[in-house]
């Protein structure tokens, strides 16, 4: 499959050194702030309350007696339980994230009252939700998308019910207020339907998200997209329960059930007597003058906003709704203010995931990506962009880890049509490799070649596999205390990484390989280089205009150096009867590993011993010339080197002829593994015919996987097909050289086979 598995070590991580905060950044902290804030917005209520309310409670006072009060202390006691429930509202969907007692719910809520009371446009439940997150420790954006959501039924129903109440009980009235609730309602529909499409994942909606993110550098872009989607994962978690919907809109009903309780009961104190239809106006008169004002908070307009609502007509009808208005003022806001206040003083704030160091991928942020313990975005930039770009691959992963059944910790997208993570599951880590329906018979091949070899400690083992109608996938083990051997080798001497190498071929050699007999495979070798080679160059240059000049022309400039183009060097290779013949002279083996690139072996840190990872025996021709072939993909050409390089790569002219100039980043040290190799690993087990096709076909590889290059890198497919010229030019150039003849063919004889283990035929 080609595709890269996390390999470097968990290692656990330092703690922390304990930090000393001078005064500055004491004054400057979270807590600090919001407390100035919060006392700015009590001095600023105070400031422009103090005036209208000593104007307005001598008439309350006069109007009421104890008994009154004692009916505006029950409503002020309901009202608060109505908060109480709207704060576990919000809860439902945060426990959806970490359960924690209601209390910091409670005490956000009030604060944003508080904020509420003296700032516009409703910006108190901005600081709520921002509170709730500090709190918690989790994601700011989803703790706003729960409040907004709240907010926006709330107007719904509240609207939709004041213009019920117009129909049925004010029809009389200018059309003017009935129509902007209509405009408030269906602008809150609108939105609502507009969050709607981005949890189904609307592909222009994700796709905007992608690019607008785009626009950021780096690092920005990351979080942004992962603040996005942590969102839709939390909000696709939650409406997947019908337990926690239930909850939620009972919750729903139960508060607003307390909001109008409380209300009512004020309502039938002042207004006794009253005919219904001025008491169901009495009710609504609080709710439908708050919920679409701005600042309503403070209580000269609240009173005003309840006198124009009402429509007292007489004086004695006025003084009664002014009486009124300071009443529900007094319920709706004393004590919620008063406990905003108090929770100013005691709210416990904790910092945020850049405060702290990263924990290690086993660590608890990673079970739930809405969690802030640590910030974990920047584990995940590849699986975001492929999933804002609608990679189907990518998109299997989200309902797997909005299920359940993966916690997605590293992503990986693989060389070929397939995806390996990282994923954890009941705290242990472990590989999964992910392929779409009509690449699985490749991955099931992969699945059962290791489960075949579990004996063997030196691959790594398969530990299940599962199939859905939209993928297959297999599990693999996880080796934290690994390392890639290509960051090994590059640390390790020149001794020590040779050694290394001829344990791997020593290895391969003695377990995986059955040969046969040296032999002569004239048709495998015709079909192999038509349909693995000369079809898919053709296939990825009808895809991409700059590779099909390339492909098309007699000669390429690689890097300063004339080559022959492709269909050139392959006439001259076919031309060559030593050059032809040499493809066809190899070793058949029952199995091969078939992908033994660097990066598809690993060292176990602990015991200095190779693993090797992700086979892929499916080649036409199987035998050691193909695992040769691979590994000197890496070392000749610095195939890990090549693929770290992201730099476009265009196609230039140089004197008439199409050039290809690319940075060549290969190593002092793969140079150094290349030539042991050569010299010393090859000779032991290939003959010389397979020797010298082992640059064949590490060009035949570098052409073969354009027409994936094409599609996930189309600025750097010229790159891989100049490699490829290199490679088969090179090859021909080896037959303008004096060289011995064709190496002579043994053909079995009936019952007779090749050697039953590996290892180098001795009769080659």
């Amino acid at each position: 499959m080609g595709a890269p598995v996390e390999t470097t070590g968990a290692h656990p991580a330092r703690p922390a050194p304990p930090v000393t905060r001078t005064w500055r950044e004491r004054a400057l902290s979270r807590r600090s702030v919001l407390l100035y804030a919060g006392a700015a917005a009590t001095v600023v209520l105070v400031l422009l309350a103090t005036p209208a309310l000593a104007r307005l409670l001598p008439l309350l006072v006069a109007e009421l007696g104890p008994a009154g009060w004692v009916v505006v202390a029950v409503a002020a006691v309901v009202l608060l339980l109505g908060h109480v429930l709207r704060a576990a509202r919000t809860k439902t969907v945060v426990d959806n994230v970490r359960r924690e007692s209601l209390v910091p719910h409670v005490q956000a809520l009030a604060i944003g009252y508080l904020f509420d009371a003296v700032l516009p446009l409703r910006l108190g439940e901005v600081v709520r939700a921002v509170l709730v997150a500090r709190s918690l420790r989790v994601s700011t954006l989803y703790t706003l998308a729960a409040v907004v959501v709240e907010r926006l039924i709330d107007v719904v129903l509240v609207a939709g019910a004041f213009l019920a109440f117009v129909a049925l009980v004010r029809g009389e009235d200018s059309p003017v207020v009935p129509l902007a609730a209509l405009g408030v309602v269906l602008l809150s529909l609108g939105l609502l339907v507009l969050l709607t499409l981005v949890v189904l994942e609307n592909g222009p909606l994700l796709r905007l998200v992608w690019r607008a993110s785009s626009l950021l550098n780096s690092r920005l872009e990351t979080r942004l997209r992962f603040k996005v989607w942590s969102v839709l994962f939390g909000l696709q978690r939650f409406v997947r329960q019908p337990a926690q919907l239930r909850r939620y809109a009972l919750l729903t009903a139960a508060s607003w059930g307390c909001y109008l309780l409380a209300a009512a009961l004020v309502a039938v104190l002042l207004l006794p007597g009253a005919p219904l239809r001025d008491l169901v106006v009495a009710t609504a008169a609080p709710y439908a003058v708050v919920s679409p004002s701005v600042a309503a908070g403070l209580p000269q307009q609240y009173v005003a906003d309840v006198l124009e609502f009402v429509g007292p007509e007489g004086a004695a009808t006025t003084a009664a709704v002014l009486v009124l208005a300071v009443a529900t003022w007094l319920v709706l806001y004393g004590p919620v203010l008063v406990l905003g206040v108090v929770s100013l003083l005691v709210i416990r704030l904790r910092g945020p995931a850049g405060d702290r160091r990263p924990l290690p991928p086993a660590a608890e942020g990673f079970e739930n990506k809405l969690r802030r313990d640590e910030d974990i975005s920047g584990q995940l930039p590849s699986f975001l962009d492929a999933y804002f770009q609608r990679d189907a691959l990518s998109r299997v992963l989200h309902r797997l880890e909005v299920a359940g059944d993966v916690t997605l910790v590293r992503f990986f997208k693989g060389g070929s049509n397939a995806v390996t993570v990282l994923a954890q599951q009941d705290g242990r880590l472990y590989v999964k490799k992910i392929v779409p329906p009509e690449h699985a018979h490749r991955l099931k091949n992969q699945h059962d070649w290791l489960a075949a070899r579990r004996h063997l400690d030196l691959l790594v083992q398969v530990t299940g596999e599962e199939s859905d109608e939209d993928h297959y996938a297999i599990d693999l083990e996880y080796r934290p205390a690994s390392q890639p051997l290509f960051e090994w080798v590059h640390e390790r001497s020149r001794e020590e990484a040779t050694a290394m190498l001829d344990r791997v071929w020593a290895f391969v050699s003695t377990e995986v390989y059955r040969l046969g007999p040296l032999g002569e495979h004239p048709q495998q070798r015709d079909d192999y280089v038509r349909e693995r080679f000369v079809d898919r160059v053709r296939a990825a240059a009808d895809q991409h205009e700059e590779l099909g000049r390339a492909v098309a022309a007699e000669r390429v400039v690689v890097n300063g150096r004339v080559l022959d183009g492709f269909d050139a060097v392959l006439r001259r290779i076919r031309a060559d009867e030593r050059a032809w013949h040499d493809l066809s002279v190899y070793r058949e083996s029952t199995s091969i590993h078939g992908d033994l690139t660097v990066d598809n072996v690993l060292v176990d840190l602990e015991t200095d011993r190779p693993l090797v990872i992700d086979p892929s025996d499916d080649n036409q021709v199987r035998g050691p010339v193909i695992d040769f072939a691979r590994h000197m993909q890496s070392l000749h050409y610095g195939y890990e080197f090549l693929n770290e390089d992201t730099a476009p790569v265009g196609l230039g002219e140089e004197g008439g002829v199409p050039a290809i100039s690319y940075r060549d980043h290969r190593s002092a040290r793969y140079a150094e593994l290349e030539d042991h190799v050569t010299t010393h690993v090859m000779t032991r087990y290939l003959s010389p015919a397979e020797q010298r096709s082992v640059l064949f076909h590490v060009g035949l590889f570098y052409g073969r996987m354009l027409t994936h290059r094409v599609v996930i890198d189309p600025g750097n497919a010229l790159k891989y097909f100049a490699v490829s010229l290199q490679a088969l030019n090179r090859f021909a150039d080896q037959y303008e050289l004096p060289l011995p003849g064709p190496a002579p063919v043994e053909r079995p004889t009936p019952g007779r086979g090749g050697p039953e283990r590996g290892g180098p035929d001795p009769r080659a």
